[in-house]
């Protein structure tokens, strides 16, 4: 009867000490899970927010790295943009009459890239052509406010962003046919290998 007891008493023992293990191991905290990074906002809140630039560590878009300038701070450049092979205008010409008797000269500068220097200048009627290093260039309009919107156009009668459509000749042949901007010289140009022209300023006279 002794060792029955004994028996009972282990097998009681025992069991206490496996529930108690057992309430141990579920009462144990988790441990907090590690914070997820956070993640770039989508450029649309980032407009309602006023930031129009990508934010550090934004994925790139378009080819676009984060903090370069906003495509509407662009978009007038882009459009006008076209490279420097035209040889025919790739749009109409729609210079108001009131424009064409304002403005009737411009001063351009002939740039020798080879030096960088400023090889001649002239000036320059509407409709008149100079010659210079087997160049034949016409000024066919002076524009103040040039602007391509369905055609080359001129938006006002003020020079907000002077430019001249000029054709340019080499040996007879169009190497060029479109507009030169005062404020953006590289934009649009002849493609020539050593000479660039410069539009210096228009004038009413």
């Amino acid at each position: 009867m002794r060792k029955e007891s004994l028996a009972l008493a282990l097998v009681v023992a025992l069991s206490g000490t496996a529930l108690t293990a057992c309430g141990k191991g579920e009462n144990t905290p988790k441990k907090e899970e590690s914070s997820k990074a956070v993640e770039p906002k989508p450029l649309t809140e980032l407009a309602k927010e006023g930031k129009t630039s990508l934010p550090e560590g934004h994925p790139p878009i378009n080819n676009m790295p984060a903090g370069h300038p906003p495509v509407g701070a662009q978009k007038e450049l882009m459009s006008m943009h076209s490279g420097k092979n035209l040889t025919k205008f790739d749009r109409p010409i729609r210079i108001p009459e009131e424009v064409q008797k304002t403005w009737k000269s411009a001063t351009i500068d002939i740039v020798d890239k080879t030096s960088g220097k400023v090889a001649k200048e002239f000036k320059v009627q509407n409709g008149q052509t100079v010659n210079y290093g087997g160049l034949e260039i016409k000024v066919l309009y002076v524009v103040p406010h040039l602007v391509l919107d369905n055609g080359y156009t001129s938006a006002s009668n003020e020079p907000q962003n002077p430019a001249i459509l000029v054709e340019v000749k080499e040996n007879g042949k169009v190497i060029y046919a479109g507009p030169i901007y005062q404020k953006f010289p590289h934009m649009y140009n002849i493609n020539h290998p050593r000479y660039e022209i410069i539009l210096k300023g228009i004038s009413k006279g």
